[in-house]
């Protein structure tokens, strides 16, 4: 029943869509040649003239340590919280009112008691929980800003794009969301640290729930010190202003104009108090993850953080991707949560198959996928990929595993009945064991021309093999290989619902 009624809203949803099937555009020219940790002029910026390559940071000597996995990573963020004496910023598309996310919360509020300055962006569209919203109101009420947010679902008032008060007008602004994680403790001062990759705030992040594949997702982030982190603040400075400056423009709607009188008031009155449904069982084990000792190995690397911001038509992150790939000479390895690749990246991936390079792709199965129909797209490229493998340059190559191999994570061994992990949601890369990319940007059509993403790109043998080993020894032994074959099936399934949710999939691609 529950497969005829899928079918059914399916059905109706594709008679009712007149848009044909979409290809990506190519992404804009890019400069081969070109060096990640070269001068400006390798990158192509903004095409506006008061933008151009302002949004492009410098090359930086950083010490960064790599963050295993989400459970890590949540103890990393707890302790770096704690310790935090002069401000707080913290940016993610997703922060959860769940047992991960009150925790946090419950820090913040403590630190905005002691003074520090705390900042908060969310994408509250990507978060519509009332105990989510409620929690955002809560940190709003005791002082702390949360941008992205306004009580009562009034954000809307601030997405509204107005022509004539907005610089760098985009009629597309509605689908343009802030993507970037950005964990950042004390940026400001000599003892600034951050975290930054791929997790959101909530429990799958952070392997909150073990014993479900819900509560415990695959993810990968860094942590910094040093040069980048100032880097890092201009990026998460400047998405706060743009947020501000929006809803000035908003005159008496300026949301922030009647906060400031509800604050007034409520501490005079008293504040709001709410009560959170939280699980015993996993506050405990957020207590123990938080009190976790935490063993970070730091090694200093020459990094370059970047931010690609499509408000402005900024495309840095692709344009490092492509810079990496076409410079590899022996291997990539690529894990990533959506894979719909655009022309430009699938070229140059073949490109390196071509020059006899190793390369290795992992993303998620629709099993795992928490938006499946993304891979069902993603799975339709498989086959053009893999071809590369038949053509005689690369048949001829030497070096083993030369050419492309694609693999689809499944949590847990194929062969074995463990408890399988859930959502694949990484997005890390590793070229010739001596650059590494960690970051929140998916090889898909959303990260390249809609949502704002971050990327930390560093160089470092020690940080890379320490990324391969985890590709190697914990995520590809919980993936399977798709082979030519398998790629002609996925293209053409037999499936009447898989080929419904494919198509259905496939007229949206520019979104996904």
């Amino acid at each position: 029943m529950k497969a005829l009624a899928r079918l059914s809203i399916l059905l109706i949803l594709l008679a009712g869509c007149s848009t044909p099937k979409v290809k990506h555009a190519d992404t804009r020219d890019w400069i081969p040649g070109s060096s990640v940790f070269g001068p400006a002029k390798g990158f192509i910026g903004s095409p506006f003239p008061d933008i151009g390559r302002k949004g492009l940071f410098p090359v930086r000597t950083s010490h960064i340590a790599i963050l295993s996995n989400g459970d890590v990573a949540f103890t990393a963020r707890m302790q770096t919280l704690k310790k935090a004496d002069t401000s707080i910023r913290i940016q993610a598309l997703i922060f959860n009112g769940d047992e991960a996310g009150l925790a946090i919360a419950r820090l913040l509020k403590q630190k905005k008691r002691q003074g520090l300055d705390v900042r908060v962006i969310v994408d509250a569209f990507s978060n519509p929980s009332l105990q989510t919203q409620r929690l955002y109101f809560d940190l709003k009420q005791w002082g702390i800003e949360v941008e992205g947010y306004e009580a009562m679902l009034l954000q809307w008032i601030n997405e509204v794009p107005i022509p004539k008060l907005m610089p760098h007008y985009d009629p597309n602004r509605l689908d343009k969301r802030f993507h970037e994680k950005m964990w950042i403790i004390d940026g400001e001062t000599d003892h600034g640290i951050a975290i930054t990759g791929g997790m959101n705030v909530g429990n799958e992040y952070f392997r909150i729930d073990p014993r479900t594949p819900h509560g415990n997702w695959r993810d990968q982030d860094v942590i910094v010190k040093g040069g980048v982190v100032q880097d890092m603040v201009a990026a998460f400075d400047r998405n706060f202003r743009y947020f501000v400056d929006i809803k000035k423009s908003r005159g008496i709607l300026n949301t922030n104009l009647y906060w400031k009188a509800t604050r007034s008031l409520l501490d005079k009155t008293g504040h709001v108090r709410f009560h959170f449904d939280t699980d015993p069982r996993l506050v405990e084990r957020v207590q123990a993850l938080a009190g976790n000792k935490l063993k970070t190995d730091f090694h200093a690397a020459r990094s370059r953080f970047f931010q690609s911001r499509p408000r402005y038509q900024e495309r840095y992150i692709e344009q490092a991707y492509l810079q990496l790939i076409s410079g590899a000479k022996r291997e990539i390895l690529i894990a990533n949560a959506y894979f719909v690749p655009s022309r430009a990246i699938m070229h140059a991936l073949m490109d390196a198959a071509r020059r006899c390079v190793a390369v290795s792709l992992i993303s998620n199965s629709p099993q795992t996928n928490d938006l499946p129909e993304i891979t069902m797209v993603g799975r339709g490229y498989y086959k053009t990929l893999l071809a590369v493998n038949q053509e005689p340059r690369v048949r001829q190559c030497k070096r083993p595993r030369a050419g492309m191999h694609i693999h689809e994570w499944l949590g847990r061994p194929r062969d074995e009945k463990k408890q399988r992990e859930g959502t694949m949601h990484s997005k890390y890369a590793v070229f010739d064991r001596r650059i590494s990319l960690v970051g929140s940007y998916n090889l898909d059509p959303r990260s390249a021309r809609l949502n704002s993403e971050s990327a930390l790109v560093f160089k470092n043998p020690i940080l890379a093999r320490q990324l391969a080993d985890l590709f190697e020894h914990n995520d590809l032994p919980k993936s399977d290989p798709v082979s030519l074959d398998k790629a002609e099936h996925f293209k053409h399934p037999d499936d009447i619902i898989y080929r419904l949710r494919k198509s259905f999939g496939e007229l949206f691609e520019r979104q996904l």
